[in-house]
C-alpha cells in the first residue's frame, strides 16, 4: 500500500473524511451522539477549532483547524477514543475505522462555504433526510440559527471575497 505524505498537518483549515473499517456495523444513534461527544470534549482541549461537522452512518466529515496538535494526533486520539467505547458497547474487537483518512486543505474562501456545504448536505444526498436541519449529528443547526446542535461550532469570520486565501502563499 502506498503511503502518502502529508504536505502541512497544521495551520490550515482542513476538510476531514473518516470511514468505518469494512465489515463494521453501521452507527447507531446513540452511538453517533457518543462520537460527537468525543469530539467536543477534543476541541474543548484547545486541540483544534471546529467549524462543520457531520456523523452518517458509515463515516465522519469535519471541517477543522488544528490548534496545539497537528492533524495526525487529532484524528488518531478521536478515532482511538471512540473506537475503544464503540468496541467496549458493542462487546467485539478490532478496528472500528479504516486506518487511513482523507483531508482536504482548504486554499480559498469559497472552498470553505462548498465543503460546509457539502457537509451539510450529505444525510440528504443519502437519502436519510428531507432538509438538512432533519438529521440531528450536524452542525447545519448552528448555521440557520434554528436551534441547537449537539456541538455548537466555533465561529467563523471570513473575507465576502471567495477568491481570499484562507492563509498566506509564499509563492505571492
Amino acid at each position: 500500500m502506498v503511503r502518502f505524505r502529508r504536505i502541512e498537518n497544521r495551520d490550515r483549515i482542513f476538510f476531514l473524511t473518516t470511514n468505518l473499517a469494512r465489515g463494521v456495523t453501521y452507527l447507531q444513534p446513540a452511538e453517533r451522539d457518543w462520537i460527537l461527544m468525543a469530539i467536543s470534549e477534543e476541541r474543548q482541549r484547545g486541540s483544534f477549532l471546529l467549524f462543520g461537522y457531520v456523523v452518517m452512518p458509515d463515516h465522519l466529515h469535519l471541517l477543522l483547524a488544528p490548534l496545539q496538535r497537528d492533524l495526525i494526533r487529532i484524528v488518531r486520539d478521536l478515532k482511538s477514543k471512540t473506537g475503544f467505547q464503540l468496541n467496549r458497547a458493542r462487546g467485539r474487537r478490532g478496528a472500528i475505522w479504516q486506518e487511513r483518512y482523507f483531508d482536504h486543505i482548504l486554499r480559498r474562501v469559497q472552498h470553505f462555504w462548498e465543503k460546509l456545504e457539502y457537509i451539510h448536505q450529505n444525510p440528504v444526498e443519502a437519502q436519510l433526510v428531507r432538509q438538512p436541519e432533519d438529521w440531528p449529528w450536524s452542525s447545519y443547526r448552528h448555521y440557520i440559527r434554528q436551534g441547537s446542535p449537539p456541538v455548537v461550532p466555533d465561529p467563523v469570520e471570513l473575507p465576502a471575497d471567495g477568491n481570499t486565501l484562507l492563509w498566506p502563499a509564499p509563492w505571492r
